[in-house]
């Protein structure tokens, strides 16, 4: 406690341990709803849950992978004893025992009480922090409570942990230390046990904690002159001739003859790559730069051109020859050649894929190499020796190159030392693996992420342990590494910005053009790290901004946590000026620049011809309309990544074309087939009327009286036009006097926490859930419909809320209830259709807003549609006409007057309907109870019963005998099969005209 207490001081334990092991164990309660729901996908989102964070060693994670990928079924069993149920470390042991066996040598004790430790993390983070064996094991040891049963059962070793816990939180008041629960415990004891004092330890107290600890240098286990196993030797040997020769001042490898790595060459190329002759792709443009320069500025640039595309995997072969043997061509008066050497390294496997982030700065990386030529050059022949001899000296060197590009700084140390320096040139992927991986080195050497000389031989050195005795290249960016390091974030793949160029009343369009960067002001922020927590950023912005208003302080807080560490290294970033947007794609991690303009900044490569921003496809209008300074625009990033390529340059082998962004459109709807119409009984011209409607006006209301199969025909029809193998695609919701907004769109609803308390969660609703569906990727040239049904019997103003706006104005957004920083939109494929129960209450009554918004197609038994439908359907399944005439009979009895009481023909399409006693129990028990309803107060009970009665209506009708008996009913095969099949969905989605 005497070491904790200088920690708890000196250390953001909350920003370093507590925070994300909080969220580390929200997403294990979110797998395990999925686990404990059956889902197919729990051990992924489990494996990806864990690969998150550093508490797992990576050969339990290879191995547990394989059983979860292989043996689902068998890890479930075992992950059932502590999932299920209440929460119990007791089961470990059963929990060991049942796992161990299906690897004892990866699946140690210690490996597996950790793994039973972050299932209990899901369970309560407070009570059931994680396990990391060693450093507990290493813990109680130093403390003089190993005997307590550090060496026991497996349970009896998880307990000895949280008894050890408890204690410190008994004693951490003693010590002035503030400890809320034992994840705060277990995070300081971490600390204490792992982390460097800080420059506020005075050097007795560092040295007294080191010797406590038994404190190793890292750099004392590990002879980093020891080259590890490389990647692509052909390509590196190829490259070091060139560096090589370039750094000893010697003739050009290409012709012999030509000393290129001069002062005045550099310079000469360097002047020729910063002229101005217009746009093109690179090599265009590079040729016009290059037009009448000397031989040996255009030897020089063919080496750097060389050494900038050689390590590349994702351009092919014949691309890199044909780029370099075009620059050498612009040689005037000689045919010079790639010698047979070099040509073989062109032609040998690629180290690394470049990503967008390469091609696009091929320019800035030649100016970067025609610098660092010129350093070269200016350098004492003793330190060029030295940087040939050692790679740590070769890495001083090039970092030491005035306007840093680490890119192809970091391609051109791996070029030169593939033994020991890594083809890793994402600086954000370095440090990352630099920490997902530093305990298996004992600790970093690296103080910060800015030491860059100690993060590159801690990395050696992480290379050497993992490789082992084993002669075999060790890969970060595949498994069983990669999910170990590759954040959650970067597992979203790439995104889209939008960063305003107007910004506190300044315009910094020109230099961020000029300068290759793009920036927000962040004049009050202060200087939170990139990678810090929304809630870190808040208090930042809380703590600088007071004099604004609380809104504009979050809206704030949320653009700088996007632009300090949820955009990332190969994002793109677009910018708009006037009727022009202007592409980019991030280079560089977030930085803070001495200039109140623009303080917080990352490096961008921008293309400098810009798009035209006249008719750009849906849904960037409305993404451009959102608030604020940095919006994400990752829901238009198809349509973005088609404006890459105006500069850069295509390679036809390996870059694969970019998808045809899928432009969200009004899809054309299929037109009416006979087979429908005769399926539904309907005239072709009257369901063709209902689709040219529904493409030209996205929603349409079916009203009409009871029966009239106003849900059945609008289901029929979206399921047709959505097409048999996407029938889910077509949903259904039903409205009622107590649905809401909330229920409708999205709202907050009670859930229930592990702990059994009750909170609150913003959930979407029918509306939501469809809506998100058909916008997203793959899903926007596809229909997709949505059912209200009993549409008036809701509020509708109630319901719809400022979806009303969006119900007229489909091409725009609007700022949402519940998300007002958020900018929503209808899909143009989304599809309305509602129903309306005339009898229910009046079309009339219906909100005058709403009748504006939909096309309002009648179904009314004696008029349109459905007018005649019954006899069709008798007349199609070989049935006699009686119900129709008793249909009609009845119909013309109800007066003109009440046009909405008429009764539509489903009541008379059920089978037993054709019997006596079927339509006698048809007409008593729901026409007759209907229709008394409808004539209260005007007719008494008896006289409806007179008046509207089978009798009566026979009657009318001219027919004095019963319907045909079944018995005498025509040969089943003189039926129509499909319409006996339709006949028995009409009455399993025949309306509820109960009320």
């Amino acid at each position: 406690m005497k070491f904790a207490a200088p920690f708890a001081n000196t250390v953001d334990l909350d920003a370093e341990e507590y925070e994300y092991k909080l969220a580390l164990s929200k997403r294990l309660q979110v797998t395990r709803a999925a686990y404990l729901d059956g889902n197919s996908e729990w051990f992924e989102m489990l494996r990806r849950d864990i690969s998150s964070s550093n508490l797992m060693n990576q050969y339990f994670m290879m191995r547990l992978v394989d059983l979860g990928r292989t043996r689902p079924e068998e890890l479930r069993r075992v992950v059932d004893i502590l999932w299920r149920g209440d929460p119990d470390p007791k089961g470990i042991d059963e929990f060991t025992a049942q796992l161990r066996p299906y690897s004892p040598e990866q699946f140690s004790v210690g490996g597996l009480v950790g793994f039973a430790s972050i299932l209990l993390l899901g369970r309560d983070p407070l009570v059931y922090p994680p396990y990391r064996a060693r450093a507990v094991k290493k813990f109680l040891k130093l403390v003089g409570w190993e005997d307590r049963g550090a060496n026991g059962t497996p349970s009896e070793r998880y307990q000895l942990l949280l008894d050890a816990l408890d204690e410190m939180l008994r004693l951490a008041p003693e010590h002035g230390i503030r400890l809320r629960d034992r994840l705060d415990a277990q995070g300081l004891l971490w600390t204490v046990m792992n982390v460097d004092p800080t420059a506020d330890w005075t050097p007795e107290q560092a040295a007294s904690l080191q010797q406590w600890r038994g404190d190793k240098a890292p750099a004392a286990a590990f002879d980093l002159s020891i080259a590890a196993v490389t990647v692509a030797p052909r390509t590196e040997a190829a490259a070091r001739m060139i560096i090589e020769t370039g750094f000893r001042g010697e003739p050009s490898l290409i012709d012999g003859v030509t000393s290129t790595w001069t002062v005045e060459n550099a310079r000469d190329l360097a002047g020729r790559g910063e002229a101005d002759v217009g746009t093109g792709t690179f090599m265009a443009k590079f040729e016009r730069q290059l037009k009448g320069a000397r031989p040996a500025t255009i030897l020089l640039a063919a080496e750097l051109a060389y050494l900038q595309v050689l390590p590349l995997s994702n351009v092919g072969v014949t691309t890199k020859v044909a780029r370099i043997n075009k620059i050498l061509s612009w040689i005037e008066g000689a045919s010079v050649v790639l010698p047979a050497p070099l040509r073989e390294g062109l032609e040998a496997e690629g180290a690394f894929n470049g990503g967008m982030g390469f091609n696009i700065q091929v320019a800035d990386h030649m100016k970067w190499l025609s610098r660092l030529v010129e350093h070269v050059a200016a350098q004492p022949v003793s330190l060029i020796t030295a940087g040939l001899e050692d790679p740590w000296t070769f890495r001083d060197i090039t970092q030491s190159v005035p306007d840093d590009r680490p890119m192809i700084r970091y391609s051109i140390d791996y070029l030169a030392w593939p033994g020991h320096l890594p083809p890793v040139v994402t600086r954000d992927h370095r440090i990352a693996i630099w920490q997902a991986f530093a305990g298996i080195i004992g600790g970093t050497k690296g103080r910060n992420i800015s030491d860059e000389g100690a993060i590159a031989k801690d990395l050696h050195a992480i290379r050497l342990v993992q490789q082992g005795n084993a002669n075999q290249f060790v890969e970060w960016y595949e498994e069983p590494y990669l999910s170990q390091w590759r954040t959650g974030s970067e597992d979203s793949g790439q995104r889209a910005w939008l960063v305003r160029q107007s910004q506190a009343g300044s315009a910094m369009l020109q230099p961020w053009l000029e300068d290759g960067f793009v920036s927000t002001p962040a004049q009050h922020l202060g200087s939170p790290v990139p990678g810090s927590s929304l809630s870190q950023i808040q208090t930042a912005v809380n703590k600088g901004y007071q004099h604004l208003e609380y809104s504009e302080r979050k809206l704030r807080a949320t653009e700088y946590h996007r632009f300090l560490s949820v955009m990332k290294v190969d994002d793109f970033v677009v910018t708009a000026f006037e009727d022009w947007l202007y592409l980019g794609i991030v280079t560089g991690e977030a930085h803070y620049a001495d200039d109140a303009s623009s303080r917080l900044r990352r490096s961008v490569a921008w293309q400098k011809t810009p798009v035209n921003n006249d008719d750009v496809p849906a849904p960037l209008p409305r993404l451009l309309a959102e608030q604020g300074a940095v919006v994400d625009l990752t829901e238009a990033f198809s349509i973005i990544t088609s404006w890459l390529g105006v500069e850069s340059e295509i390679d036809e082998e390996t870059q694969e074309t970019a998808p045809t962004p899928q432009i969200a459109v009004v899809p054309q709807l299929r037109a009416v087939t006979p087979e429908l119409a005769r399926k539904l009984n309907v005239q072709e011209g009257h369901l063709q009327e209902v689709i040219r409607l529904l493409q030209t006006r996205q929603q349409v209301v079916f009203y009409g009286p009871p029966g009239t199969g106003k849900t059945y025909l609008g289901t029929a029809i979206a399921k047709f036009l959505a097409g048999e193998e996407h029938s889910d695609h077509v949903k259904t919701v039903q409205f009622h006097p107590s649905y809401a907004y909330e229920d409708f769109f999205e709202g907050y609803r009670p859930v229930k926490s592990q702990d059994g308390s009750v909170g609150f969660s913003l959930e979407a609703g029918p509306l939501r859930r469809i809506a998100d569906e058909a916008a997203s990727e793959g899903n926007r040239d596809k229909p997709y419909f949505l059912i209200i049904d009993e549409m008036n019997r809701g509020n509708l103003a109630k319901i719809f809320g400022e979806l009303y706006y969006l119900l007229e104005y489909r091409n725009e957004g609007i700022n949402l209830q519940y998300n007002p920083d958020k900018v929503f939109a209808l899909p143009p494929n989304l599809f309305i259709i509602g129903t309306m129960n005339t009898s229910d209450r009046s079309i009339a009554m219906v909100d005058a807003a709403i009748r504006r918004r939909f096309a309002f197609i009648e179904l009314h038994p004696q008029d349109g549609i459905i007018s005649g439908l019954l006899e069709r359907f008798l007349k199609a399944n070989g049935k006699p006409l009686l119900r129709a005439e008793l249909l009609n009979a009845l119909n013309s009895e109800i007066e003109e007057t009440n046009r909405d009481l008429m009764i539509g023909p489903s009541y008379f399409m059920k089978p037993h309907a054709e019997t006596d006693e079927g339509l006698e129990d048809i007409w008593k028990f729901e026409l007759l109870p209907l229709l008394e309803e409808q004539y209260f107060g005007r007719l008494k009970r008896e006289q409806v019963r007179e008046k509207f009665g089978l009798s009566a209506m026979r009657r009318k009708a001219g027919v004095l005998t019963g319907p045909v008996d079944l018995s005498i009913a025509p040969d089943s095969s003189e039926l129509n099969g499909e319409g006996t099949e339709e006949l028995e969905r009409l009455l399993t989605d025949a309306e509820d005209t109960s009320r």
